[in-house]
């Protein structure tokens, strides 16, 4: 009998810590969907424009008004409260293990920011050495730019990110494990 629920456990147990890390994908997309939608209502908020930004293979995400010199002092980050002006800009980073890729290596493109795009935000100078990704733009009317790009952890897993343009809605796939070619 116990060798039967031995080996029981054995099988399970692989089977739940895949589970388990694939929540911390799921999670790690949440938090970036949170923010893309974050950007969305800024924008409509504020009246202005705002680009959405992440850094390249890294856990880095951001944001900020597409015009940083056209704003009023205020921010706050993944776990404040945003005071009382309406333009805001709000940055988040992943759990170790995980990073933002594009879906694809054509569609990559990479730009360098100065610190005063992100003025607001204590860690500016740090995120201005960063490598980022083009923009995501979310116009005041509510609306963006069709977008994808992936979450993935260090063994594969994977959850695609997705904004509608129309809508400026951000969606995030089940997690799946990427195919090695």
């Amino acid at each position: 009998m116990l060798a039967v629920i031995v080996t029981a456990s054995a099988m399970a147990v692989p089977q739940l810590m895949d589970r388990l890390a694939g929540g911390r994908v799921q999670d790690g997309a949440d938090a970036v969907r949170e923010v893309l939608a974050g950007a969305r209502r800024f924008a409509i908020e504020a009246g202005v424009d705002y680009h959405f930004r992440y850094e390249m293979n890294g856990t880095s995400f951001v944001a900020i008004p597409a015009d940083p010199l056209n704003r009023p002092a205020s921010s706050y980050t993944a776990n404040e409260e945003p005071s009382t002006t309406n333009v805001v800009v709000q940055s988040g980073e992943l759990e170790e293990g995980l990073m933002l890729s594009p879906f694809s290596e054509d569609s990559s493109g990479i730009e360098s920011l100065d610190a005063e795009a992100f003025l607001d935000l204590p860690d500016a100078g740090t995120l201005a050495g960063k490598t980022w990704s083009l923009p995501i733009l979310f116009r005041f009317d509510g609306t963006a730019e069709d977008q994808r790009f992936r979450l993935l952890d260090e063994d594969g897993r994977s959850a695609e990110i997705r904004v509608r343009g129309l809508t400026g809605a951000a969606w995030v796939s089940q997690v799946f494990r990427m195919e090695e070619d």
